[in-house]
């Protein structure tokens, strides 16, 4: 038998063969689990209200805070802020991590007993339209954990549940009076079978063999979908004759054809999401919150502040340096509060409709009955140490630039804007939770840009540009974000598709069982 007769068993098709095996466990795992996404998000408990109510606080007759805290003996701070708790106004008083804030009250400095536990019940309701009387249980929560996971980000919160709507836990941030997400058993139960089956959670305790593997399955996945091209390419020529009386290789060739973009798509994105999300989370900076000695409090800055009605009102250090966070009562009255961003997988149609309609609202005050249209209230920043008199118009702005340094690596950086972002939009999206927000802008290879709260300091987003053009991969190529298309459209064809791609996959496993146990 001559050489050129000799045909190696290592051909397209044996490699196709044996890479769908592997890509099988694969396909099927993250098609099921991507299937239903939609369903969570339309099970995804929803508030009652999504904007936190937002008191005037006139204080012309309140204590000063370093009375409060001198009379309680509390020599430093991480945070304080102003908070109505049963129609009485508080100074709440972050002292340490992880621990439950302490109330004074801001006439007469009496403090209130477990008032973190009080507000945060107060805002349960409030979120929820749920009673009072209808909580069963309320702690702190200070780690994420299967009820409460990362993609949360806010830490500490409240985990209020209730007795009713499937043991409902509203989760909420007592320090900038926000609703974090609101989970039920339902809610709870298909997001374990989603982290099992698209983030693959039952490898979460081992970060580096999660992504190794889940790589190598979605490498095998392209390699699979590519050897199958080449293979409908190369058999076009003999496809009729020699598939007339073989319908599952028929329909295995054909569903494998048009499914086969889809499949590229979702396995190339969610491998650059997957690899670019490991690297993200080796860059996170836990930042512990500082601390202040509250001795530096001026009286003369505070007495300064209260000259006017006030809608929020932060203390929170920057280094060693005490500063205020001031943002004046609107004229109008209108709420000034972020709208909530209910978890992760919640509909950003619905986020969208709430906050045209507070838009709406405003928009309607300021007109109704001719009246005179008022600009917004601006907030500002000032040393809580140190009295100046005129506060600079853009004090806020000076104050995250310099936060954003501190979180920044590289040496001797240029900033070249500092902007506002109070919606969520491109790439800082509502995983980030946070609002509103500072984008500082680096000049450096990178194209850094650092987002920082002012209202707390905090780092809520690091984007480069790599991490934009991933953001932008996964948005539009993977979940099929793009604007103008109905979410309920998107949701249908990203469904069929993820569909399709599993019955090919079933197909050609038929075909694989046929081939290897069919006795010769």
């Amino acid at each position: 038998m001559s050489k050129s007769q000799i045909k190696p068993s290592w051909n397209w098709l044996f490699w196709h063969r044996w890479l769908g095996i592997f890509a099988c466990v694969g396909v099927l795992m993250w098609g099921l689990s991507g299937i239903s996404h939609p369903i969570m998000s339309r099970l995804q408990p929803k508030p009652a209200v999504f904007v936190a109510p937002q008191p005037t606080f006139n204080l012309a007759d309140a204590l000063t805070p370093k009375a409060i805290l001198s009379q309680h003996k509390i020599r430093a701070f991480s945070h304080l802020s102003l908070s109505r708790v049963a129609e009485q106004t508080y100074l709440r008083v972050g002292t340490m991590q992880n621990m439950p804030a302490r109330y004074f009250d801001i006439k007469t400095g009496k403090e209130l007993e477990h008032g973190d536990e009080i507000n945060a019940k107060a805002l349960a309701s409030h979120f929820t339209g749920i009673a009072a009387d209808q909580i069963a249980s309320a702690h702190l929560v200070s780690q994420f954990d299967a009820d409460y996971h990362a993609v949360n980000r806010l830490l500490p919160v409240w985990r209020i549940a209730f007795k009713q709507n499937g043991n409902l836990r509203a989760f909420i941030d007592t320090e900038q009076t926000r609703l974090a997400t609101l989970v039920d058993d339902t809610r709870y139960r298909l997001t374990q079978l989603f982290q099992f089956g698209h983030n693959w959670s039952f490898l979460s305790k081992v970060p580096a063999l999660q992504l190794t593997i889940a790589a190598s399955i979605l490498s095998i996945i392209l390699l699979s979908a590519l050897s199958g091209l080449y293979l409908f390419v190369k058999q076009s020529a003999t496809a009729k004759a020699r598939l007339a009386k073989l319908p599952t290789r028929k329909w295995h060739r054909r569903l494998g054809l048009v499914v086969s973009l889809t499949t590229l798509v979702f396995a190339s994105s969610g491998l650059f999401h997957l690899v670019m999300s490991y690297q993200q989370e080796k860059r996170v900076v836990h930042a512990q919150p500082a601390m202040v000695s509250a001795e530096l409090l001026s009286d003369a800055v505070w007495k300064d502040i209260i000259k006017q009605p006030i809608a929020k009102l932060d203390g929170l250090a920057q280094g060693l340096e005490p500063y205020w966070y001031v943002l004046p009562a609107a004229d109008s009255g209108e709420n000034q509060m972020p709208v909530a961003q209910v978890a992760a997988m919640a509909t950003e149609a619905e986020h969208a409709e709430h906050a045209e309609h507070a838009e709406h609202a405003e928009h309607h005050d300021h007109h109704a009955h001719g009246e005179t249209v008022r600009e917004k209230k601006k907030p500002y920043m000032l040393r809580a140490d140190k009295y100046r008199g005129e506060v600079a118009a853009d004090s806020v702005e000076q104050f995250a630039r310099s936060q954003a340094l501190q979180f920044y690596s590289a040496t001797a950086p240029v900033v070249t804007a500092v902007t506002w972002t109070s919606k969520f939009a491109g790439e800082y999206g509502f995983i980030f939770k946070r609002l509103p927000v500072l984008r500082v802008q680096f000049q450096d290879n990178d194209n850094t840009r650092i987002y920082i709260e002012p209202t707390t300091g905090a780092l809520a987003a690091e984007v480069r540009d790599i991490d934009g053009v991933e953001g932008f991969v996964f948005a539009y190529l993977h979940k099929w974000s793009f604007e103008g298309l109905n979410k309920d459209l998107r949701d249908l064809l990203v469904s069929l598709f993820a569909l399709w791609n599993i019955v090919v996959a079933m197909l050609g496993l038929v075909l694989f069982s046929r081939k290897y146990t069919t006795k010769r």
